[in-house]
């Protein structure tokens, strides 16, 4: 008789890990800088089974919250239920912390939980999580994406993205929306004419910006610049700026990297005008609400585009038939053994069965809060 697998126990390990370089935290007027990002890992154990490994950040604190709301909320409606479900459990999450807001710091938590468990679906099935999401391919086109952000000068900016090109990246996305477009987009200029010709240049607003500035400096990229791409012009919740902004560009939109919830992709797409949508499966809490998304954006031919995170991202967009490009950063690379790696411009994804990552337990022990 087959004993049913259980999940025993949820074990976390909160790290305030050092940023490899200053990154602007996402949609502020004035983007301020972290140095430094709060890291918690998952480890979900089973009672008759492997035991699964997933991790969440926040950038700017918010560690400790996440922490807590695991340990104290999210572990005690896991115990006992079996690992494989994890519609179900999801779902179950989703209406538990309803009360506290799913929404934020609950769904970067729930993430985490989310990867570890499918960690545990493809270590039982030998299998890697891309292949378990559809497997349509093993690589993707790596864009560097933290390497030109506002924390930067433009000259650190130029040599930290010469450097990624050179161990491999494919091209890079340059982050502006600063308070003045017009420094702005002389920042764009310096990278443009920095960045070798052939490598992907795509430049993204993080919701900075209001309609009309992100018409002008759009029209100035597509023009001028000849950019393979604008991510996030406008605040996540311009929907009608956002609507006369596809009406009046050429370039290629890729929009979605600050909506948390996968209703407001229904509705983006359902809008349509755009090219790809970018998914934090952070901010979704976790690869289950994630792959919906993608699979419905695949329905409506566009793209996929995970944010950051690539030892996840990498999974998902090998996972489907319109997941091409894959954000690079490299800022937990010493923590995990594993993950993604260059190979000429593609990211490959780990072959090894689930997430194919294992912690680092003495570089963790460097980092632990």
């Amino acid at each position: 008789m087959t004993t049913l697998m259980t999940i025993a126990r949820l074990t976390t390990d909160y790290l305030r890990v050092p940023l490899s370089r200053a990154v602007s935290l996402p949609a502020s007027q004035d983007p301020r800088a972290a140095k430094t990002a709060d890291v918690v890992v998952v480890q979900v154990q089973t009672q008759n089974g492997p035991t699964g490994l997933g991790f969440t950040y926040s950038l700017g604190g918010g560690g400790e919250a996440i922490r807590s709301l695991l340990d104290n909320m999210i572990a005690p409606m896991l115990v006992g239920e079996d690992p494989t479900r994890t519609e179900w459990l999801f779902a179950r999450a989703t209406a538990e912390l309803e009360s506290v807001g799913f929404g934020g710091l609950a769904a970067r938590a729930y993430a985490a939980v989310d990867f570890a468990l499918w960690d545990i679906k493809g270590k039982l099935g030998n299998l890697p999580v891309h292949k378990l999401l559809g497997g349509y391919r093993s690589k993707v086109k790596a864009v560097v994406t933290d390497t030109a952000t506002p924390a930067l000068g433009v000259k650190q900016a130029v040599k930290e993205t010469r450097a990624a090109l050179e161990q491999g990246a494919a091209g890079v996305c340059v982050e502006i929306g600063t308070q003045d477009p017009e420094l702005d987009a002389e920042r764009v200029r310096q990278m443009r004419e920095a960045v070798p010709q052939g490598a992907w240049f795509e430049v993204s607003g993080c919701g900075r910006y209001d309609y009309s500035t992100a018409l002008a400096l759009g029209r100035l990229f597509e023009e001028e610049f000849a950019i393979d791409g604008f991510s996030d012009p406008l605040r996540p919740d311009d929907a009608s700026g956002l609507s006369r902004l596809t009406d009046k560009l050429e370039v290629a939109l890729s929009i979605g990297a600050l909506f948390d919830r996968t209703d407001d992709y229904l509705r983006l797409l359902d809008q349509g005008g755009i090219t790809a949508i970018r998914v934090d499966p952070l901010r979704l809490g976790g690869l289950t609400p994630a792959r919906k998304v993608a699979l419905a954006a695949e329905l409506r031919q566009v793209a996929t585009y995970p944010v950051r995170l690539p030892e996840i991202g990498v999974h998902l967009c090998c996972g489907v038939l319109l997941g091409r490009v894959g954000e690079y950063v490299d800022w937990f690379a010493s923590l995990f053994e594993g993950g993604p790696r260059f190979v000429d411009g593609q990211l490959v994804a780990p072959t090894g069965p689930g997430l194919g990552l294992a912690l680092r337990e003495d570089v963790a022990a460097q980092f632990r809060a």
